[in-house]
């Protein structure tokens, strides 16, 4: 299943400044879900924090290794708002 997920800046993250090393880990996991397929897309936001498509069999199998993004643990970003996303019916065949 695909899922549009929303990472969003903690409420604390404005007074906080991630350290290095969490920068260089959480870009290292993100690129081993991308390796594994579950990372599609990403892109980071111009407000702050991120958003990716995502494939996993199940949103709880997601929402475990998305928790495990070293941002996320550190509390300067926000837990992950993960939507299952479904096909857009509106480009398929059309009965007249």
């Amino acid at each position: 299943m695909q899922y549009l997920v929303i990472i969003p800046r903690s409420e604390n993250a404005s007074s906080m400044s991630p350290a290095k090393e969490d920068v260089e880990a959480e870009a290292e996991y993100v690129r081993r879900l991308y390796a594994s397929g579950v990372v599609r897309q990403i892109w980071l936001r111009a407000e702050g924090g991120a958003c990716m498509i995502s494939e996993a069999d199940d949103e709880i199998r997601l929402a475990e290794l998305l928790s495990e993004l070293p941002l996320v643990k550190s509390g300067f970003l926000a837990r992950p708002q993960i939507s299952q996303l479904r096909s857009y019916s509106g480009f398929g065949p059309r009965s007249h």
